[in-house]
């Protein structure tokens, strides 16, 4: 269940002062080897959805009252062909002339090894997701994931002068799938944002 949770501005950076938890869909869990039957029920199950951005792996603040407040998406296999089922409906044309494409795109995200957390955040200069770091928190264990190159910044009208996002990835075999999860994104600069999930509950 979702708790409370503040965000405040502390000597120009964010810090958050509480830990958000993560409301999922009741049936779940993170699969990590799909077989064939698995990955076309994912991609149907695409074509049928009206909007893949409400997916339920989004864990933090909701963006659209609050784009600072920290968060991210947590971007399964299921989730990725998901998407390309809804790709593929919305422009059916377009799929059937890049019909290998969109095959090898499926298989591609089919065939993962890595479980991949977009994280959304803002600061006060266009550079500030650069060296911030991340990492998984299961039985006191602590599980570092590989940061790619953040996304070019966004300025914000309001509050910190930009807002970003920044992916990282574990390899599937570095952390029980089915376990609840401390995710913890560090800043380059400010204080640590935590978010609690229960990867059994997400599919």
């Amino acid at each position: 269940m979702p708790m409370m949770a503040r965000v405040s501005r502390v000597s120009g950076v964010i810090a958050v002062a509480a830990v958000w938890s993560f409301t999922a869909s009741p049936s779940g869990a993170i699969v990590v080897d799909l077989d064939p039957a698995a990955v076309k029920q994912a991609v149907e199950e695409g074509k049928q959805m009206k909007e893949v951005k409400t997916l339920p792996t989004r864990f933090g603040a909701d963006l659209s009252k609050d784009l600072c407040g920290g968060g991210g998406e947590i971007q399964t296999k299921t989730v990725g062909l998901n998407r390309l089922g809804a790709l593929i409906a919305a422009d059916p044309e377009r799929a059937e002339r890049d019909k290998e494409k969109v095959e090898e795109a499926i298989q591609k995200t089919s065939e993962s090894k890595r479980l991949k957390i977009v994280f959304d955040f803002c600061g006060d200069t266009a550079d500030f997701a650069e060296g911030a770091s991340a990492t998984l928190e299961q039985d006191g264990r602590m599980i570092k994931g590989e940061v790619a190159k953040p996304d070019r910044a966004r300025k914000n009208e309001k509050g910190p002068a930009y807002r970003g996002k920044l992916s990282v990835s574990w390899v599937y075999g570095a952390f029980d799938p089915n376990a609840v999860t401390k995710i913890t994104l560090y800043p380059a600069l400010g204080d640590a944002m935590s978010w609690e999930v229960d990867f059994s509950k997400i599919k």
